[in-house]
């Protein structure tokens, strides 16, 4: 065995996290100059603290239609050590797109005291899927809540549905309905952990959304929601704001924190990534908040037809790939950029969309479909793992939680690369090649003065370990 460990991925699955060997480390007797990947172990940066999925009820519907075998599977592949090693969780307050339909805990708009509200309605499919997940964990899973809407008689369009706002009124009413709701998840052993105060609160949709400006995000945020949380003995659940796109995440975290009250009740700042990769506006975050956590909390490749950055894409490579039943290679390279990037800009915890599709991208009440990283084809009864899988894996895998990232240098920008510490003080490298020929570098380790010629392959990422 060499001094390097490298696992590395290509189209073919039957090649996917293969191991390399006999990779080994020479001391940098001439200082070379040419091909150099550079990796300085001592300049580090933000600590990694874990990736995962969503629980949503699309995901867990696939869940319960699988036989026990294929169940156990699924949360190896996604849970355990040799899997994605997934330690996080998003899931939704009242429903989303990929629910079966609309739905609210409390429908009645006499109840001003909320005492008919109930999470029943999640009892048959997404509570036992979430139980499920924490008990093959052992509990170890941190569960952020989002809500994509309000009860429709909470907002002035009256429906949960096509944007709205939340009636001032009912500002104090909507804070309460989160405690009940972490209230009712806890008594089902399920802890939230973190609270985004809206999904998307700038995306006016035809499924549930709720629109807030900076300011009212920013009040209700101060003046309702944290005190809530406080006056019901909540304080340790954490708040995330914005929860939308990367263009204006910056702009938001402005506009919010720069009231102290505000700044102080606020944990991190959550993104997505539909509009492009705006990296740039993470290291800015970065640079002008410091003390906040960048979270991604929702990204995915879109199969219905929308006017984002991702899904323009998404749509060409589709084109162009035959009407394969898997998704394109190109879906999963979309993934590791973006990864690559917001770790680069940041980036501390990597939440992935819907944990579990079917064979359609759903099912989902509006037609939005999405590709997952595993889908359950409902008509072969049989996973399928799609390249997202493979590509998030060359980070989960390997990145432990407490890594923390750490500085490097490449000599050309058909390389995409991202370099981590562990705890244990191994340093982890992943090296994307998008281009259609393999590429020669040199790794340096510009600590110890060790250099290592690596090739890897056309169209393939790698992951590199070494001490």
């Amino acid at each position: 065995m060499g001094d390097i460990k490298i696992f590395q991925s290509s189209k073919d699955k039957e090649q996917w996290f293969e191991e390399l060997t006999d990779i080994n480390f020479s001391i940098d007797e001439n200082n070379q100059e040419m091909q150099l990947v550079m990796v300085y172990s001592d300049i580090r940066y933000q600590k990694i603290k874990g990736f995962g999925g969503a629980f949503t009820q699309a995901a867990a519907f696939n869940y319960s239609a699988m036989n026990e075998e294929q169940q156990k599977e699924f949360l190896r592949s996604y849970f355990s050590a040799a899997g994605l090693n997934y330690s996080f969780g998003r899931t939704h307050i009242n429903s989303c797109d990929f629910s079966f339909g609309n739905y609210a805990y409390c429908e009645n708009e006499d109840d001003l005291n909320l005492n008919s509200f109930s999470i029943n309605c999640e009892q048959d499919y997404l509570i036992p899927f979430i139980q499920a997940a924490k008990e093959y964990k052992e509990g170890k899973i941190t569960i952020i809540a989002s809500p994509w809407s309000p009860p429709a008689w909470m907002k002035t369009n009256d429906s949960m549905l096509n944007g709205g706002k939340l009636k001032k009124e009912y500002y104090a009413l909507w804070a309460e309905y989160y405690v009940k709701y972490i209230k009712e998840y806890k008594s089902k052993g399920i802890e939230i952990e973190m609270l985004t105060v809206q999904n998307e609160p700038l995306a006016v949709q035809n499924w549930e959304s709720c629109i807030y400006t900076a300011e009212e995000e920013k009040i209700f945020l101060r003046d309702y929601l944290y005190p809530a949380l406080v006056s019901s003995g909540l304080e340790d659940v954490k708040i995330l704001i914005w929860d939308h796109n990367k263009e204006r995440l910056f702009e938001r975290a402005r506009q919010i924190l720069s009231d102290p009250e505000t700044n102080q009740k606020v944990y991190g700042l959550a993104f997505h990534w539909y509009s492009g990769d705006h990296f740039e506006n993470l290291s800015l975050c970065r640079e002008f908040f410091p003390d906040k956590k960048l979270i991604f909390t929702e990204g995915c490749l879109e199969l219905s037809s929308r006017d984002t950055s991702m899904a323009k894409k998404a749509e060409k490579v589709r084109a162009n790939s035959a009407g394969a039943a898997d998704s394109p290679w190109e879906f999963g390279e979309y993934y590791a950029h973006d990864i690559i990037g917001n770790f680069n800009s940041g980036l501390s915890v990597y939440l992935d969309w819907n944990l579990l599709l079917d064979e359609r991208g759903g099912p989902n009440h509006a037609e939005n479909f999405c590709s997952a990283p595993i889908i359950y084809d409902t008509q072969a009864e049989e996973l399928r793992y799609q390249p997202a899988y493979c590509f998030i894996g060359h980070f989960s895998k390997y990145i432990a939680q407490g890594s923390r990232k750490i500085a490097s240098s490449k000599y050309t920008a058909d390389l995409e690369i991202a370099t981590f510490i562990s705890p244990e003080d191994e340093k982890i490298i992943v090296v994307l090649n998008k281009q259609d020929e393999e590429i020669e570098f040199t790794l340096k380790d510009v600590e110890t003065n060790r250099i290592a010629d690596i090739k890897i392959k056309a169209k393939s990422i790698m992951t590199l370990i070494y001490s």
